[in-house]
């Protein structure tokens, strides 16, 4: 399980915790920020990782 997919799963246990209340938006927000983080620390995201917030990106439009 990539590190996505294990912060997805805090998400889902906590969402107020992490996204405030628990929205579509709220979450895409959290995403960009996760993807914003990766590129700054220089951590490229993973192929699973790009397909998600690929595919997540289609579903949020």
């Amino acid at each position: 399980m990539s590190g996505l997919y294990e912060i997805l799963q805090k998400v889902k246990a906590r969402p107020g915790m992490y996204i405030g209340k628990p929205a579509l938006n709220d979450l895409f927000m959290f995403l960009v920020g996760y993807k914003t983080a990766r590129r700054e620390l220089g951590i490229e995201l993973s192929q699973e990782e790009k397909e998600f917030q690929r595919e997540f990106s289609i579903i949020s439009c």
